[in-house]
């Protein structure tokens, strides 16, 4: 507290004046202010002491003497536990300049956590709420506001009833700035950050605290609240998972997995932003990160389903108007209670603190808190709560690893592919080196599969051929092999035509037989280049059909030859025709 109160006195400003609140005498706070005031005595601060009922808000109470004999217009609000840098007054003093500005806060960070409770918090202050913080300031499309340290003029003030107005409120801050908001000027920002000192915070702590404010929105801003489970990590996670695989057919676990991956690291990259320094101790950032996360959605559905809250001391109960009035407990429920205790011949155990407290439907008492802060320090406890951590950290990195390895799968597959389509694409080709000269020599200018299986299929059509009339699309590789099958059985029965025509040469003119021996001949010396160019390409793929899945280089050594073998089949077919 010396520490964050004289941040106040060494703010490097040429006028102000700084009032200290301090609701009752026993406070500690009175001696620490007192020894501050001695060692600055340039500064014109003062200390007030007492509290002016005007409503149920307890910090409304302690702050409106203050408020009423202020010597300057603007008002800076800064709660006690709060430190600002030195320049942080006339930076957010040159922000109020500017036209149209009414409001400037600051963002809340938490350092300096002493405790599971506190870590926790910390998570909560410089992660989630520091991203929705800024990003609501940003569009301006409402306001959003936490009292921590914050400015205003009084006269804006004063033109909606002043500061007492808001003393039946709870969230009295964010009140003042949405009426600051609506009477139509802007909030804004400066760089500068309002440094929260956790300390030792206890679990159950962290967990009141945050129920207490998710109910005190539940009725100051509904809307915000509706929508709050989807900006966590675990319900935009599900609702994105769930719409990726309707929508793009993405597996959910494995988008789910990069969503938490993605999310981790932003929110690490805003911790150390903020914090200005690289986080040494990653698994406990780690540990810490996680156990929020998966809090936030049961503390979510706690809160909302509860309508009292606990503030200094005192229970009151939330009403629709956004409004709070104390709970007052039944005298049945008072007298039961009694009983119980008076009952119990030993201090009240944590069980009849828990009853007492469900009776009164009020928060955990202290001598509970106490119970659950020894609880939570045992040895076993931690270990659980780790080894469950590091289950979800390496469930995480299968899931990572899983989507790598489907990937991978993937692309080998997409890469099959097109080697299966570039090789018929060949195929095609070999297959219409039987054509006319000018369809072959065409064939030769495009090497594109699609291009090639349109022309070998018209070509087909128009030539004639026995080869390219049986021609298909060319699926497999099998496929291939059944048609150098065929064009051996072709070459055969053109063997067979051949020695019938010669066994009726008798038969015909000598010019005739000539030309027919020739015609053979030739047709012979063509189907065997082709049946050896064929052979050539087909036969490597055969062998390595197996390896060229697992190893890129074959597939692209495939290729040349593929690509070596048509081109010589083309040659030798025009050559020959």
């Amino acid at each position: 507290m010396y520490e964050n109160l004289a941040s106040s006195f060494c703010q490097e400003y040429p006028r102000f004046e700084i009032i200290f609140s301090v609701a009752q005498s026993s406070d500690p706070a009175i001696d620490v202010v007192l020894d501050l005031m001695k060692k600055y005595p340039h500064v014109d601060a003062r200390l007030m002491i007492g509290e002016k009922n005007v409503g149920i808000n307890p910090k409304i109470n302690n702050m409106i003497r203050s408020y009423e004999s202020a010597k300057y217009d603007i008002l800076w609000i800064q709660d006690s536990n709060v430190y600002v840098d030195p320049g942080c007054m006339g930076r957010s003093v040159d922000k109020m300049m500017q036209p149209g500005v009414g409001l400037v806060h600051h963002l809340p960070v938490g350092v300096q956590p002493k405790s599971l409770g506190s870590e926790l918090e910390l998570m909560f202050l410089d992660t989630v709420h520091a991203k929705m913080y800024l990003f609501i300031n940003w569009t301006g499309l409402a306001s959003c506001v936490v009292g921590k340290s914050s400015l205003y003029r009084r006269s804006d003030l004063d033109k909606v009833g002043g500061l007492a107005k808001f003393g039946k409120y709870m969230a009295e801050d964010n009140l003042v700035a949405t009426e600051i908001f609506n009477m139509g000027y802007k909030h804004e920002m400066t760089s500068d950050l309002a440094y929260q000192t956790l300390g030792s915070m206890t679990t159950s702590d962290y967990f009141l605290r945050r129920a207490r404010w998710t109910r005190i929105r539940k009725y100051t801003v509904t809307a915000a609240t509706v929508v709050e489970p989807f900006i966590e990590m675990i319900g935009c996670g599900l609702v994105a998972s769930y719409g990726f695989n309707l929508l793009w057919q993405t597996h959910f676990l494995n988008f789910l997995a990069f969503h938490i991956v993605c999310w981790f690291l932003v929110d690490l990259s805003m911790y150390q932003a903020l914090s200005g320094e690289k986080v040494q101790n990653l698994r406990g950032f780690l540990m810490a990160w996680s156990l929020r996360e998966l809090a936030a959605l049961p503390l979510f559905a706690y809160a909302v389903a509860g309508s009292t809250v606990d503030w200094r001391d005192q229970t009151f109960v939330l009403l629709r108007d956004a409004t709070v009035r104390p709970l007052i407990p039944s005298p049945s429920a008072f007298d039961s209670a009694s009983a119980s205790m008076s009952s119990a011949s030993a201090p009240t155990s944590p069980s009849t603190s828990t009853s007492f407290a469900n009776i009164a439907n009020t928060v955990v008492p202290s001598s509970t808190q106490a119970s659950l802060k020894s609880f939570f320090r045992r040895p076993a406890v931690i270990s659980f709560v780790s080894s469950t951590l590091a289950v979800i950290h390496f469930v995480v990195d299968i899931l990572i690893k899983s989507q790598r390895n489907g990937n991978m799968e993937e692309e080998e597959d997409e890469e099959e592919e097109d080697d299966d389509e570039e090789e018929e694409g060949v195929g095609m080709k070999m297959g219409e080196s039987s054509s006319p000269p000018t369809s072959s020599a065409s064939l030769g200018k495009g090497r594109r599969p699609k291009l090639s299986l349109t022309r070998a299929k018209s070509e087909g059509a128009h030539g004639g051929d026995t080869v390219g009339d049986s021609e298909t699309t060319g699926e497999t590789v099998l496929r291939r092999s059944s048609r150098l099958k065929m064009l051996n059985s072709n070459k055969m029965h053109s063997a067979d035509l051949a020695v019938g025509q010669d066994s009726e040469d008798g038969l015909r003119p000598e010019g005739d037989r000539r030309e027919l021996r020739s015609r053979s001949s030739s047709s012979s010396r063509r189907l065997s280049a082709e049946e050896d160019a064929l052979s050539k390409a087909v036969e490597p793929y055969l062998s390595d059909s197996l390896s060229r899945r697992r190893h890129r280089g074959d597939s692209l050594r495939i290729r040349r030859a593929i690509s070596t073998s048509s081109m010589s089949s083309k040659s030798k077919s025009s050559q020959f025709v």
